[in-house]
């Protein structure tokens, strides 16, 4: 029996044991993944809870302490003097570089214990994301905060190539992500949008069309939220017209956009489109540059260098006329009568607009 007791314990030991070790493993994890935001001993427990029995509060100092070769009393503050030269014996003695901030209770890593290196391509890619992505693009934040953490892991070596990059005098890589107007005066109703789609919440707001009064626009089904061209565009279907509509979202008046209680199965309808038709010119033709911008797009070449006939579907009649006109006289609508007459009318408009007083 004495046999078997002993036996006993020393399984319970074993297990004891490599359950502090995995225990400690995550929550190192923890404390880089989260960075940079601090946790409490209350939050780190909630989160590690089931590892941590009837004295987690012990248990979690003895943990910091085997992670940072330091009592808790002795690890220093976030501002404290000398942090830096802390951190890099922490570094070089293989132990972690957490400080704990006594007034508010949360302790941090200010150090990652692992360092990336990264290639030259990687750093040109992380330096024309941070540029591409300044105040007013697609969630210019989100995307700067979600650097800075990646940043963080970075090896000084790998530090300095991004410097480098972004200190060149030559910009070959540019992202087209700069708006044509202000959006940062918007973020609440884009994302507020962005949750309307996925919640599939109907919506109500105030409209001023490029030319026309304000008009409120009740109970829209949200179809689609997409950055293009320097603007946003949201896409909606209107159940009294039973059409789909395109707004310009800096046209949504600031202040007048509401969130339904009800609710609509988000991704069960689909745009229906317009199908196109138009010619492309010799030149575009000859060097294949056709952009894929319609569902179902094909192209015919014709003989004798006579440029192209593309058909596809657009998603609307004003979306079908913004891309023709961008391919200016390198282009000729040819169906349907509707698009013909809109590009007649636009191409009228310009013609009176430069001719000769």
């Amino acid at each position: 029996m004495d046999r078997e007791a002993s036996s006993e314990r020393f399984a319970r030991g074993k297990r004891a044991s490599r359950d502090k070790a995995w225990r400690t493993v995550l929550l190192a994890v923890l404390f880089h993944t989260y960075w940079p935001q601090r946790l409490s001993k209350e939050e780190i427990i909630k989160k590690l809870s089931s590892f941590y029995g009837e004295t987690p509060v012990p248990a979690l100092y003895r943990d910091l302490a085997t992670l940072t070769g330091c009592y808790v009393e002795e690890l220093p503050e976030p501002d404290s003097e000398g942090l830096d030269e802390w951190c890099a014996g922490q570094q070089q003695r293989g132990f972690m570089a957490i400080s704990y901030d006594r007034e508010k209770g949360t302790f941090g890593l200010e150090r990652s214990l692992f360092a990336i290196d990264i290639s030259e391509e990687e750093a040109r890619a992380f330096a024309a994301l941070q540029e591409g992505f300044s105040p007013g693009t697609p969630y210019a934040g989100a995307v700067q905060h979600l650097l800075r953490r990646w940043e963080w892991l970075f090896s000084e070596k790998s530090r300095r190539l991004v410097q480098q990059k972004r200190k060149r005098r030559a910009h070959p890589v540019q992202l087209p992500l700069s708006p044509v107007v202000d959006y940062s005066r918007h973020t609440e109703i884009i994302l507020a949008l962005d949750q309307a789609l996925e919640d599939g919440a109907y919506v109500s707001f105030a409209y001023t069309p490029l030319a026309g009064e304000t008009v409120t626009h009740e109970r829209v089904e949200p179809y689609e939220l997409e950055y293009r061209d320097g603007h946003w565009y949201f896409t909606a279907y209107v159940r009294d017209l039973n059409t789909f509509l395109d707004y310009r979202v800096d046209r949504i008046q600031p202040g007048s956009l509401s969130l339904d209680k009800d609710r609509f199965l988000p991704g069960n309808r689909r745009r229906p489109g317009v199908r196109i038709r138009y010619w492309v010119s010799p030149m575009l033709a000859r060097h294949g540059s056709l952009s894929a911008r319609l569902r179902d797009q094909q192209v015919t070449m014709l003989e004798n260098d006579g440029g192209a006939i593309v058909e596809g579907t657009a998603r609307s009649l004003w979306w079908a006329r913004r891309l023709l006109s961008g391919y200016g006289e390198q282009v000729r609508a040819l169906e349907p009568p509707e698009l013909v007459a809109m590009m007649r009318e636009s191409a009228g408009s310009m013609y009176r607009m430069y001719e000769e007083q």
